[in-house]
């Protein structure tokens, strides 16, 4: 049994396991199992971690399933599939200890070190796009392809042995987004000490917020101990502050209601220590779920200490559905608030400061030397760092600049193994300097955020003439509809539509007027 953790929540989420609903909205540091169900809402966002280091991320009005998430003899194994909707996949690489599969519709990708994929079924079988790395896809028996990062691919939904490969990336309204996120925690492991770096799942991203949100302390005799920034409150509670949530393998199971609270409710103890306060040593790094159970993790308590109470399960299913879909919500989600409002006593130690354990002062442990940081080329790896995006409007990930707020292509060539984009000398997409103008320049640029709202300048040349003014920004993500689906920016009524197009129905990959397939 191994676990994943859903580490980012933004509007509606809900967790789902069979038929049961397991929580609705669903909660950070909820511990997800194989068969679970992560589901986006019209506002929601999240993102999972896994403790191979994979991260995925679903925009709004998305589904993704833990098909597979165990230990096959000295290999994992994790089948990712994303129902619906667009997600963006960071995926490790595999290797003989561990093979990780994203699947989407009747396609299958897998990676060979670190790669970024963007999968998208807004317009079945599926599209996908490589940021970085390198995949394979496959189609059955129906189609074998390699991808290079700076690739896309639209999948035919009448020939399984047909697809459009392209060479370069359309940009989605959520590329920014997935970019920023990747950002935060690019900047958390940049506060990495050897206490994390030395644990036996050190690439699992969840440590990071350790690093970030207290300190490491090298104990004689103990090892590494943990303190956050919280436990300088004599009257703060490791348990004080939280949510029991229902999972058909464990039944209730702690979900802390810290920022950082995953870690160190999976494995090691919670120790009182007189002259310091509360700390948390890992342990051999064997998460509860290994052993089959969960149970409190607390060693040495303080005086007059009342351990946390985890509630009975109730009954499996009540008579009817409780809620929309035939899903069952037969154990609620309790929620658990016993921090005292003022501190009982002055702080037990200071942040930062050398402290004493068990007779010995010690200083904190310093942040190891930074990992590099990755520009935001394409093919250059996890970050993309840098830039204002012309087209998320907001810093992040811009596929198109080659330096921090210009909204044009890289130089250099397209290699096969991924790299950066050159534009056409000529057509649509041509400008003085190779730079790139999909909007007729000028008085055709792009201002704002499509996921936030953002507003589009219409140009005075063709391929995407209009008269001067504002037209409404596209909506944030809807599976399908007259709006255009999942948009990039504004577009005709069906389908994925890419770029700015009076026409309707079908993909639109280039200017078009009508609503053909281009």
């Amino acid at each position: 049994m191994r676990a994943a953790r859903l580490s980012y929540v933004q509007g509606e989420v809900v967790l789902m396991q069979g038929d049961q609903i397991l929580a609705d909205p669903g909660l950070v540091n909820t511990p997800l199992f194989e068969g679970t169900v992560v589901a986006t809402k019209e506002d929601g966002r999240a993102e999972l971690q896994f403790d191979d280091g994979t991260v995925v991320r679903l925009s709004p009005n998305s589904s993704m399933k833990i098909a597979a998430l165990h230990q096959e003899g000295n290999t994992g194994k994790s089948d990712l599939v994303l129902e619906s909707g667009l997600g963006y996949f960071e995926l490790e690489g595999n290797t003989s200890s561990n093979q990780v599969t994203a699947h989407f519709g009747d396609g299958a990708v897998t990676a060979s070190g670190f790669t970024v994929i963007r999968l998208n079924l807004d317009n079945p079988p599926g599209e996908i796009a490589v940021f970085t790395g390198n995949a394979h896809l496959e189609r059955g028996n129906n189609l074998s392809l390699d991808l290079h990062g700076g690739e896309s691919v639209a999948l035919s939904g009448t020939d399984p042995n047909q697809y459009n490969l392209a060479e370069t990336i359309e940009p989605d309204s959520w590329d920014a987004w997935n970019a920023d996120r990747d950002q935060d925690l690019t900047t958390q492991e940049a506060a990495k000490t050897a206490a994390t770096g030395s644990q036996p799942n050190s690439g699992n991203p969840a440590w990071s917020d350790l690093d970030t949100n207290g300190n490491w302390y090298d104990v004689p005799g103990q090892g590494y101990v943990w303190s956050p920034y919280e436990a300088t409150n004599a009257g703060w509670d490791p348990y004080g502050c939280g949510n029991w949530v229902y999972t058909p393998q464990f039944g209730y199971v702690w979900v802390s209601c810290e920022s950082w609270g995953y870690m160190p409710y999976t494995s090691g103890y919670w120790n009182y220590y007189d002259s310091f306060g509360w700390g948390w040593t890992p342990g051999y790094g064997y998460p509860w779920w290994f052993t089959g159970g969960w149970g409190w993790n607390i060693g040495t308590r303080p005086p007059h200490y009342n351990p946390p109470h985890r509630p009975k399960p109730g009954p499996v299913h009540p008579v009817a559905p409780v809620r929309h879909g035939g899903y069952y919500q037969p154990n609620p989600v309790v929620t658990v608030n016993r921090i005292p409002t003022f501190p009982k006593a002055n702080p037990v130690h200071v942040v930062g400061g050398p402290i004493t354990i068990a007779g010995s002062t010690l200083e904190p442990m310093k942040p190891l030397s930074p990992r590099p940081v990755y520009n935001h080329e394409l093919g250059t790896g996890r970050a993309f760092l840098g830039g204002s995006s012309n087209v998320g409007g907001h810093n992040g990930y811009n596929p198109w600049a080659n330096s921090p707020g210009v909204g044009r292509p890289v130089t250099g060539t397209m290699p096969s193994t991924g790299g950066t984009y050159h534009p056409p000398a000529t057509g649509p997409y041509a400008g003085a300097g190779g730079t790139y103008h999909p909007y007729g320049g000028a008085n055709g640029t792009y201002h704002g955020s499509p996921s936030v709202g953002g507003t589009y300048r219409a140009p005075t040349a063709t391929p995407y003439s209009g008269s001067l003014g504002h037209t409404s920004a596209p909506p944030a993500h809807v599976s399908s509809g007259s709006s255009g689906g999942h948009a990039s920016y504004s577009g005709g009524g069906g389908g994925h539509v890419s770029a700015p197009s009076a026409g309707g129905g079908g993909h639109v990959s280039a200017p078009a007027s009508g609503g053909a397939h281009h």
